[in-house]
């Protein structure tokens, strides 16, 4: 079966599936697919987490591409629908590109496919041979925080994309012994891991100035040497093709 109506439920599928050139065959995608610019000319159907099923319904979509984390629920809403849900999983980068592999089969765009991950492998090559250069011992500890929350913070652990994008880049996470993908720690365990490197994401360029002058935080090895960073959330939340712009991005912030 060849799908010509698609909708897309992840910022990060919405990219692979315009990097895959099939922009033409997605007719629905959410509020937060908003790379290439292009994808925010297509119909929405609300938030990623929260899609309206009337809206969807409404696209008459023959495919429906989601997150098994976050759209599961919508398996039995869809079948009664008789449209086809496939939701993907990726925990690290290999499974990112694996997935878009399997996206270029599933659409009968093999050739694609194959041009769009072999050039990300490449590069993926490139820098892990950029990363063995780096000795053990000069590896920074790195940890992505994700919120904080007063005395708590959730930071990415061994079973999330973002802790095996900081392993690629050549960072050494401190989550290692927390087997879990995004983990609630206290700042008390947070202090005693003490990151050379910490990064979080958005826009508010103020919130790093505001964690410096917290006298908390100004304990911390990446405070006092002011290697705290804030990237954009479209690299450093999603697995589509960027996810391999991310662990770049990261090594040349860690060791340039």
């Amino acid at each position: 079966m060849t799908y010509e109506r698609i909708v897309s439920l992840t910022p990060s599928i919405t990219e692979a599936l315009f990097a895959l050139d099939v922009k033409n065959r997605v007719v629905g995608v959410t509020d937060a697919c908003d790379y290439p610019p292009e994808a925010n000319t297509k119909s929405h159907v609300c938030s990623w987490f929260d899609p309206d099923m009337d809206r969807i319904a409404a696209l008459e979509p023959d495919l429906v591409l989601g997150l098994s984390t976050a759209h599961h629920r919508l398996v039995p809403q869809l079948k009664n629908r008789n449209t086809r849900l496939i939701l993907l999983n990726p925990t690290t980068v290999d499974d990112a590109l694996s997935d878009m592999m399997s996206l270029g089969t599933l659409l009968d765009i093999p050739g694609n496919a194959e041009s769009l991950v072999s050039g990300l492998k490449y590069r993926m090559e490139k820098l892990a041979a950029q990363v063995k250069k780096i000795r053990p011992e000069e590896r920074q500890t790195v940890s992505r925080v994700l919120d904080i929350d007063g005395e708590n913070l959730i930071v990415a652990g061994p079973q999330s994309f973002q802790y095996d994008v900081i392993k690629k880049a050549g960072g050494k996470n401190v989550t290692t012994a927390i087997k879990e993908a995004y983990p609630r720690v206290s700042f008390q365990t947070f202090k005693t891991w003490n990151p050379d490197m910490i990064f979080l994401c958005g826009t508010d360029r103020s919130y790093i100035s505001r964690l410096q002058a917290d006298p908390q935080w100004q304990g911390l090895t990446a405070v006092r040497h002011g290697n705290v960073h804030l990237f954009d959330c479209g690299l450093t939340c999603r697995t589509g093709p960027r996810i391999v712009d991310m662990a770049e991005l990261l090594f040349q912030t860690l060791y340039a």
